[in-house]
Protein backbone atom coordinates (compact mmCIF):
# COMPACT_ATOMS: atom_id res chain seq x y z
CA UNK A 1 0.00 0.00 0.00
CA UNK A 2 1.99 2.97 -1.30
CA UNK A 3 3.27 5.06 1.58
CA UNK A 4 0.73 3.27 3.79
CA UNK A 5 -1.23 6.53 3.87
CA UNK A 6 -4.70 5.45 2.84
CA UNK A 7 -5.07 2.29 4.93
CA UNK A 8 -8.62 1.77 6.17
CA UNK A 9 -9.07 -0.66 9.07
CA UNK A 10 -12.29 -2.10 10.48
CA UNK A 11 -12.06 -3.83 13.86
CA UNK A 12 -15.06 -5.87 14.97
CA UNK A 13 -15.15 -6.18 18.74
CA UNK A 14 -14.23 -3.59 21.36
CA UNK A 15 -12.59 -5.94 23.85
CA UNK A 16 -8.93 -5.87 24.90
CA UNK A 17 -7.64 -7.40 21.65
CA UNK A 18 -9.61 -5.12 19.34
CA UNK A 19 -8.99 -1.90 21.26
CA UNK A 20 -5.29 -2.57 21.79
CA UNK A 21 -4.70 -3.39 18.13
CA UNK A 22 -6.67 -0.29 17.10
CA UNK A 23 -4.58 2.11 19.13
CA UNK A 24 -1.31 0.43 18.10
CA UNK A 25 -2.30 0.59 14.42
CA UNK A 26 -3.37 4.23 14.66
CA UNK A 27 -0.13 5.18 16.36
CA UNK A 28 1.85 3.29 13.73
CA UNK A 29 -0.01 4.98 10.86
CA UNK A 30 -1.49 8.25 12.19
CA UNK A 31 -3.27 8.99 8.90
CA UNK A 32 -5.05 5.62 8.87
CA UNK A 33 -8.80 5.33 9.37
CA UNK A 34 -9.37 2.90 12.25
CA UNK A 35 -12.99 2.13 13.13
CA UNK A 36 -14.14 -0.21 15.92
CA UNK A 37 -17.61 -1.74 16.01
CA UNK A 38 -18.72 -2.89 19.46
CA UNK A 39 -22.12 -4.44 20.12
CA UNK A 40 -22.36 -3.42 23.81
CA UNK A 41 -23.21 0.04 25.13
CA UNK A 42 -20.34 2.05 26.67
CA UNK A 43 -19.30 0.70 30.08
CA UNK A 44 -21.17 -2.60 29.74
CA UNK A 45 -19.12 -5.77 29.98
CA UNK A 46 -19.23 -9.27 31.41
CA UNK A 47 -17.21 -10.45 34.39
CA UNK A 48 -15.14 -8.89 37.15
CA UNK A 49 -11.36 -8.58 37.47
CA UNK A 50 -8.61 -9.55 35.02
CA UNK A 51 -4.95 -10.18 35.76
CA UNK A 52 -1.57 -9.55 34.18
CA UNK A 53 1.57 -11.23 35.41
CA UNK A 54 4.65 -9.02 35.67
CA UNK A 55 6.22 -10.92 32.76
CA UNK A 56 3.11 -10.36 30.65
CA UNK A 57 3.13 -6.64 31.44
CA UNK A 58 6.81 -6.33 30.53
CA UNK A 59 6.23 -8.20 27.26
CA UNK A 60 3.54 -5.65 26.32
CA UNK A 61 5.44 -2.59 27.55
CA UNK A 62 7.63 -1.93 24.49
CA UNK A 63 4.53 -1.67 22.28
CA UNK A 64 2.75 0.90 24.46
CA UNK A 65 4.48 1.91 27.71
CA UNK A 66 1.72 4.36 28.68
CA UNK A 67 -0.95 1.67 28.34
CA UNK A 68 1.01 -0.78 30.48
CA UNK A 69 1.62 1.95 33.06
CA UNK A 70 -2.15 2.54 33.24
CA UNK A 71 -2.89 -1.17 33.63
CA UNK A 72 -0.26 -1.78 36.33
CA UNK A 73 -1.01 1.25 38.49
CA UNK A 74 -3.65 -0.44 40.65
CA UNK A 75 -3.93 -3.63 42.67
CA UNK A 76 -0.96 -6.03 42.67
CA UNK A 77 -0.04 -9.23 44.50
CA UNK A 78 3.12 -11.29 44.94
CA UNK A 79 1.76 -14.03 47.19
CA UNK A 80 -0.80 -16.71 46.43
CA UNK A 81 -2.78 -18.88 48.85
CA UNK A 82 -3.69 -22.50 48.17
CA UNK A 83 -6.41 -23.56 50.61
CA UNK A 84 -7.66 -27.10 51.26
CA UNK A 85 -10.52 -27.65 53.69
CA UNK A 86 -9.57 -24.54 55.67
CA UNK A 87 -5.79 -25.13 55.75
CA UNK A 88 -3.94 -22.38 53.90
CA UNK A 89 -0.57 -22.74 52.18
CA UNK A 90 0.81 -19.28 51.26
CA UNK A 91 3.35 -19.36 48.41
CA UNK A 92 5.43 -16.73 46.69
CA UNK A 93 4.77 -16.27 43.00
CA UNK A 94 5.68 -13.56 40.52
CA UNK A 95 3.92 -10.23 40.85
CA UNK A 96 0.51 -9.97 39.21
CA UNK A 97 -1.54 -6.86 38.49
CA UNK A 98 -5.34 -6.89 38.60
CA UNK A 99 -7.90 -4.52 37.16
CA UNK A 100 -11.66 -4.40 37.00
CA UNK A 101 -12.55 -5.56 33.49
CA UNK A 102 -14.72 -2.47 32.94
CA UNK A 103 -11.88 -0.18 34.07
CA UNK A 104 -9.41 -1.92 31.74
CA UNK A 105 -11.74 -1.53 28.77
CA UNK A 106 -12.47 2.10 29.65
CA UNK A 107 -8.74 2.86 29.81
CA UNK A 108 -8.04 1.14 26.48
CA UNK A 109 -10.94 2.89 24.78
CA UNK A 110 -9.94 6.29 26.15
CA UNK A 111 -6.35 5.90 24.95
CA UNK A 112 -7.48 4.57 21.57
CA UNK A 113 -9.86 7.48 21.04
CA UNK A 114 -7.15 9.95 22.07
CA UNK A 115 -5.01 8.42 19.30
CA UNK A 116 -7.81 9.05 16.79
CA UNK A 117 -9.60 5.70 16.70
CA UNK A 118 -13.38 5.83 16.21
CA UNK A 119 -15.40 3.49 18.46
CA UNK A 120 -19.00 2.81 17.53
CA UNK A 121 -21.04 1.21 20.34
CA UNK A 122 -24.31 -0.73 20.02
CA UNK A 123 -23.28 -1.59 16.49
CA UNK A 124 -24.10 -4.62 14.38
CA UNK A 125 -20.89 -6.59 14.79
CA UNK A 126 -21.22 -9.21 12.05
CA UNK A 127 -18.66 -8.98 9.25
CA UNK A 128 -20.03 -9.24 5.72
CA UNK A 129 -18.44 -9.91 2.35
CA UNK A 130 -19.16 -6.26 1.55
CA UNK A 131 -16.97 -5.21 4.51
CA UNK A 132 -14.04 -7.09 3.00
CA UNK A 133 -14.40 -4.96 -0.11
CA UNK A 134 -14.95 -1.66 1.71
CA UNK A 135 -11.94 -1.90 4.05
CA UNK A 136 -8.26 -2.61 3.42
CA UNK A 137 -8.03 -4.72 6.58
CA UNK A 138 -10.78 -6.30 8.68
CA UNK A 139 -9.91 -7.65 12.14
CA UNK A 140 -12.29 -10.07 13.86
CA UNK A 141 -11.81 -9.52 17.58
CA UNK A 142 -15.34 -10.43 18.65
CA UNK A 143 -14.56 -13.00 21.31
CA UNK A 144 -15.04 -16.70 21.90
CA UNK A 145 -18.57 -16.60 20.44
CA UNK A 146 -17.28 -14.76 17.37
CA UNK A 147 -19.88 -14.26 14.68
CA UNK A 148 -17.04 -13.41 12.32
CA UNK A 149 -15.44 -16.81 12.82
CA UNK A 150 -18.82 -18.51 12.43
CA UNK A 151 -19.66 -16.53 9.28
CA UNK A 152 -16.37 -17.58 7.62
CA UNK A 153 -15.95 -20.96 9.36
CA UNK A 154 -15.20 -22.80 6.12
CA UNK A 155 -12.10 -20.62 5.71
CA UNK A 156 -10.91 -20.51 9.35
CA UNK A 157 -11.59 -24.23 10.04
CA UNK A 158 -12.17 -23.82 13.79
CA UNK A 159 -12.11 -26.71 16.25
CA UNK A 160 -13.74 -26.45 19.66
CA UNK A 161 -13.44 -28.66 22.71
CA UNK A 162 -15.89 -28.07 25.54
CA UNK A 163 -14.58 -28.55 29.07
CA UNK A 164 -16.24 -30.97 31.46
CA UNK A 165 -16.18 -28.74 34.56
CA UNK A 166 -18.77 -26.02 35.19
CA UNK A 167 -17.84 -22.47 36.26
CA UNK A 168 -19.72 -19.39 37.47
CA UNK A 169 -17.89 -16.04 37.72
CA UNK A 170 -18.97 -13.97 40.71
CA UNK A 171 -17.62 -10.99 42.61
CA UNK A 172 -17.45 -10.40 46.35
CA UNK A 173 -16.49 -7.50 48.64
CA UNK A 174 -14.28 -9.84 50.71
CA UNK A 175 -10.58 -9.23 50.04
CA UNK A 176 -8.64 -12.26 48.76
CA UNK A 177 -5.04 -12.57 47.64
CA UNK A 178 -4.90 -14.72 44.51
CA UNK A 179 -6.30 -17.95 45.91
CA UNK A 180 -7.39 -21.45 44.95
CA UNK A 181 -9.89 -22.74 47.49
CA UNK A 182 -10.78 -26.45 47.61
CA UNK A 183 -13.42 -28.03 49.82
CA UNK A 184 -14.18 -31.73 50.07
CA UNK A 185 -17.93 -31.96 50.63
CA UNK A 186 -20.72 -34.53 50.66
CA UNK A 187 -21.63 -33.26 47.18
CA UNK A 188 -18.11 -33.74 45.80
CA UNK A 189 -15.15 -31.43 45.37
CA UNK A 190 -15.94 -27.69 45.44
CA UNK A 191 -13.38 -25.23 44.11
CA UNK A 192 -13.06 -21.47 43.82
CA UNK A 193 -10.57 -19.14 42.14
CA UNK A 194 -10.51 -15.84 44.07
CA UNK A 195 -8.44 -12.64 43.76
CA UNK A 196 -8.85 -9.02 44.84
CA UNK A 197 -8.79 -6.62 41.88
CA UNK A 198 -9.91 -3.32 43.46
CA UNK A 199 -10.02 -1.84 46.96
CA UNK A 200 -13.52 -3.22 47.52
CA UNK A 201 -13.99 -6.19 45.17
CA UNK A 202 -12.56 -9.64 44.47
CA UNK A 203 -13.22 -12.23 41.81
CA UNK A 204 -14.82 -15.41 43.12
CA UNK A 205 -15.18 -18.05 40.40
CA UNK A 206 -16.80 -21.29 41.49
CA UNK A 207 -15.82 -24.48 39.64
CA UNK A 208 -17.33 -27.96 40.03
CA UNK A 209 -17.29 -31.23 38.11
CA UNK A 210 -20.31 -32.60 36.27
CA UNK A 211 -21.35 -35.03 39.04
CA UNK A 212 -21.26 -32.32 41.70
CA UNK A 213 -23.09 -29.94 39.37
CA UNK A 214 -25.85 -32.53 38.95
CA UNK A 215 -26.02 -33.51 42.64
CA UNK A 216 -26.51 -29.89 43.66
CA UNK A 217 -29.13 -29.32 40.96
CA UNK A 218 -27.47 -26.24 39.46
CA UNK A 219 -28.81 -27.09 36.01
CA UNK A 220 -32.39 -26.49 37.18
CA UNK A 221 -31.68 -23.26 39.06
CA UNK A 222 -31.99 -19.63 38.09
CA UNK A 223 -28.85 -17.50 38.13
CA UNK A 224 -29.94 -16.00 41.45
CA UNK A 225 -30.62 -19.41 43.02
CA UNK A 226 -27.19 -20.64 41.94
CA UNK A 227 -25.53 -17.54 43.38
CA UNK A 228 -27.31 -18.00 46.72
CA UNK A 229 -26.34 -21.69 46.95
CA UNK A 230 -22.69 -20.97 46.07
CA UNK A 231 -22.68 -18.29 48.77
CA UNK A 232 -23.93 -20.92 51.22
CA UNK A 233 -21.45 -23.61 50.09
CA UNK A 234 -18.48 -21.27 50.54
CA UNK A 235 -19.83 -19.47 53.62
CA UNK A 236 -16.79 -20.38 55.76
CA UNK A 237 -14.36 -18.88 53.26
CA UNK A 238 -16.52 -15.85 52.51
CA UNK A 239 -16.81 -15.12 56.23
CA UNK A 240 -20.25 -13.54 55.85
CA UNK A 241 -19.52 -11.61 52.66
CA UNK A 242 -22.04 -11.93 49.81
CA UNK A 243 -21.45 -13.13 46.27
CA UNK A 244 -22.52 -10.73 43.52
CA UNK A 245 -23.59 -11.48 39.96
CA UNK A 246 -22.65 -9.65 36.78
CA UNK A 247 -24.35 -11.84 34.21
CA UNK A 248 -22.95 -14.90 36.02
CA UNK A 249 -24.55 -18.01 34.51
CA UNK A 250 -22.87 -21.40 34.65
CA UNK A 251 -20.61 -22.11 31.68
CA UNK A 252 -18.05 -24.62 30.50
CA UNK A 253 -14.80 -23.34 29.04
CA UNK A 254 -14.32 -23.62 25.29
CA UNK A 255 -10.84 -24.61 24.14
CA UNK A 256 -10.73 -23.15 20.65
CA UNK A 257 -8.19 -23.09 17.85
CA UNK A 258 -8.37 -22.36 14.13
CA UNK A 259 -6.71 -24.22 11.27
CA UNK A 260 -6.34 -20.96 9.34
CA UNK A 261 -5.98 -17.46 10.77
CA UNK A 262 -6.80 -15.33 7.73
CA UNK A 263 -9.15 -15.08 4.78
CA UNK A 264 -8.22 -12.51 2.11
CA UNK A 265 -7.91 -9.25 4.10
CA UNK A 266 -9.72 -10.64 7.18
CA UNK A 267 -7.83 -11.87 10.25
CA UNK A 268 -8.93 -13.15 13.66
CA UNK A 269 -7.23 -12.27 16.95
CA UNK A 270 -7.86 -12.91 20.64
CA UNK A 271 -10.55 -15.33 21.79
CA UNK A 272 -12.12 -15.24 18.33
CA UNK A 273 -9.01 -17.06 17.10
CA UNK A 274 -7.83 -19.15 20.04
CA UNK A 275 -8.51 -19.48 23.74
CA UNK A 276 -6.48 -20.45 26.78
CA UNK A 277 -8.02 -21.03 30.23
CA UNK A 278 -8.71 -18.84 33.30
CA UNK A 279 -6.48 -21.11 35.39
CA UNK A 280 -3.24 -19.97 33.70
CA UNK A 281 -4.05 -16.28 33.98
CA UNK A 282 -6.25 -13.93 32.08
CA UNK A 283 -6.76 -14.56 28.39
CA UNK A 284 -6.57 -10.77 28.15
CA UNK A 285 -2.77 -10.80 27.93
CA UNK A 286 -2.89 -13.56 25.30
CA UNK A 287 -5.28 -11.48 23.21
CA UNK A 288 -3.26 -8.29 23.59
CA UNK A 289 -0.09 -10.08 22.51
CA UNK A 290 -1.93 -11.03 19.31
CA UNK A 291 -2.48 -7.32 18.75
CA UNK A 292 1.24 -6.62 19.18
CA UNK A 293 2.29 -9.38 16.79
CA UNK A 294 -0.27 -8.31 14.19
CA UNK A 295 0.85 -4.67 14.30
CA UNK A 296 4.51 -5.63 14.04
CA UNK A 297 3.86 -7.94 11.09
CA UNK A 298 1.90 -5.31 9.19
CA UNK A 299 4.43 -2.58 9.94
CA UNK A 300 7.26 -4.84 8.84
CA UNK A 301 5.50 -5.43 5.52
CA UNK A 302 4.99 -1.71 4.90
CA UNK A 303 1.27 -2.33 5.50
CA UNK A 304 1.01 -4.70 2.59
CA UNK A 305 -1.97 -6.55 4.11
CA UNK A 306 -1.49 -9.84 2.26
CA UNK A 307 2.18 -10.08 3.21
CA UNK A 308 1.60 -8.79 6.74
CA UNK A 309 -1.13 -11.29 7.57
CA UNK A 310 1.01 -14.19 6.40
CA UNK A 311 3.88 -12.95 8.55
CA UNK A 312 1.54 -12.54 11.56
CA UNK A 313 0.54 -16.20 11.42
CA UNK A 314 4.09 -17.37 10.77
CA UNK A 315 5.56 -15.45 13.71
CA UNK A 316 2.75 -15.73 16.24
CA UNK A 317 1.49 -19.29 15.76
CA UNK A 318 4.41 -21.23 17.33
CA UNK A 319 4.31 -18.99 20.43
CA UNK A 320 0.52 -19.20 20.70
CA UNK A 321 0.53 -22.96 20.19
CA UNK A 322 3.02 -23.42 23.04
CA UNK A 323 0.88 -21.28 25.35
CA UNK A 324 -2.24 -23.21 24.36
CA UNK A 325 -0.43 -26.48 25.07
CA UNK A 326 0.30 -25.25 28.60
CA UNK A 327 -3.33 -24.20 28.95
CA UNK A 328 -4.48 -27.66 27.85
CA UNK A 329 -2.31 -29.30 30.51
CA UNK A 330 -3.85 -26.98 33.09
CA UNK A 331 -7.39 -27.77 31.90
CA UNK A 332 -6.70 -31.51 32.08
CA UNK A 333 -5.33 -31.16 35.62
CA UNK A 334 -8.36 -29.19 36.81
CA UNK A 335 -10.81 -31.53 35.17
CA UNK A 336 -9.12 -34.50 36.82
CA UNK A 337 -9.55 -33.03 40.31
CA UNK A 338 -13.23 -33.97 40.82
CA UNK A 339 -12.36 -37.67 40.42
CA UNK A 340 -9.64 -37.54 43.09
CA UNK A 341 -9.45 -37.29 46.87
CA UNK A 342 -7.22 -34.35 47.78
CA UNK A 343 -5.93 -34.62 51.35
CA UNK A 344 -2.53 -32.91 51.66
CA UNK A 345 -2.54 -29.09 51.37
CA UNK A 346 1.16 -28.69 50.50
CA UNK A 347 1.11 -31.54 47.99
CA UNK A 348 -1.90 -29.83 46.40
CA UNK A 349 0.02 -26.53 46.27
CA UNK A 350 3.01 -28.23 44.62
CA UNK A 351 0.80 -29.97 42.05
CA UNK A 352 -1.04 -26.75 41.26
CA UNK A 353 2.05 -24.68 40.58
CA UNK A 354 3.75 -27.41 38.54
CA UNK A 355 0.66 -28.52 36.61
CA UNK A 356 1.56 -26.92 33.24
CA UNK A 357 5.19 -27.99 33.16
CA UNK A 358 6.33 -24.37 33.08
CA UNK A 359 7.39 -24.34 36.77
CA UNK A 360 9.81 -27.03 37.96
CA UNK A 361 10.12 -28.46 41.47
CA UNK A 362 13.51 -26.70 41.69
CA UNK A 363 11.90 -23.35 40.76
CA UNK A 364 9.18 -23.81 43.35
CA UNK A 365 11.67 -24.92 46.01
CA UNK A 366 13.88 -21.87 45.41
CA UNK A 367 10.98 -19.44 45.89
CA UNK A 368 9.23 -21.34 48.68
CA UNK A 369 11.99 -23.08 50.60
CA UNK A 370 10.21 -23.25 53.97
CA UNK A 371 7.05 -24.66 52.41
CA UNK A 372 8.97 -27.37 50.55
CA UNK A 373 11.22 -28.28 53.48
CA UNK A 374 8.15 -28.83 55.65
CA UNK A 375 6.63 -31.03 52.97
CA UNK A 376 9.86 -33.02 52.56
CA UNK A 377 10.03 -33.57 56.35
CA UNK A 378 6.46 -34.94 56.25
CA UNK A 379 7.53 -37.51 53.64
CA UNK A 380 10.29 -38.94 55.84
Amino acid sequence: MEGNRTVRILVVGGGPAGLFFSLLAKREVPTATVHVREQNPPGVTYGWGVAFSESAAEALRPAAPDVVDALTAGMSHEQMVLSLDGTDVPVHVGRSYLNARWALLAALERIACEAGVTVEHESEAAVTEADLGDWDLVVGADGVNSRTRTRFAEHFAPTEELGSNWLAWYGTPRAYPPSIILRNSDHGLLMSHASQFSPDLSNFTVEVGQETFDRLGFGDMTEEESRALCEQLFADSLDGAPLRSNHSPWFRTTFLSCGHWTHHNLVLIGDALHTVHPSIGSGTRFAMRDAVYLTQALAGSGWDVEVGLKEFERARKPVADAFQAAAKRSIDWYEGLPGRTITHPTKFALEYLMRTGRVSYRDFRRRNRDVVLGYERDLR
